[in-house]
């Protein structure tokens, strides 16, 4: 026969044993979580480190590049500090009208062409005769033949453009293509 006693004293050893086994898995999971909080804490901040060196970096590459592109353009300019010859383009209702400076040129040595929305302005710069005697200290006006190309903002009615060439100013006159708005009948 089976002793009561006996039967409760080893149910009452299993409790006691899952009961301790229960504490280990809970000191276990306790352990587990304090140690995941430590490494969260630990990534988070390599991740921060991490973060401020890579905006620091990021910082001093587009400072350099700032300043290389100041140096750049400094250095382009000296070499295209206006594109010859210089313009205004001026735009109205119903025309864009542009001014072009061309000291010393002759009206003959100026060439007008016009390709859709594009305006090509070819100019020769006669040279002065070259003397032996002179000696340049400086020389900065240009010589020779410049081409520009403008982009015009519009269409324009190329068979009605026109041009007048007065006192080393040459004016275009280009008339606009009216843009005409289709109404639509809704059914």
């Amino acid at each position: 026969m089976v002793d009561k006693e006996e039967v409760k004293q080893k149910v009452d050893d299993i409790k006691s044993s899952a009961s301790d086994k229960k504490d280990d898995v809970s000191d276990s999971i306790s352990e587990m979580k304090d140690d995941a909080m430590d490494k969260k804490d630990e990534i988070q901040e390599e991740v921060g480190k991490s973060k401020i060196k890579a905006e620091k970096l990021l910082n001093d590459i587009m400072n350099t590049i700032k300043v290389k592109q100041v140096e750049v353009g400094k250095t382009l300019s000296d070499y295209t500090l206006f594109q010859k010859p210089l313009a205004d383009i001026i735009e109205t209702n119903d025309s864009l009208i542009i001014k072009i400076d061309l000291p010393g040129v002759t009206k003959e040595n100026i060439d007008i062409g016009i390709a859709g929305e594009i305006i090509d302005i070819t100019v020769k710069f006669e040279e002065e005769s070259e003397d032996e005697n002179i000696n340049y200290v400086q020389k900065e006006r240009s010589y020779g033949e410049t081409k520009r190309t403008l982009k015009l903002p519009s269409e324009i009615k190329v068979k009605e453009a026109s041009a007048q060439f007065k006192d080393s100013v040459l004016t275009i006159n280009l008339p606009k293509i009216e843009k005409k708005v289709h109404k639509i009948d809704i059914n």
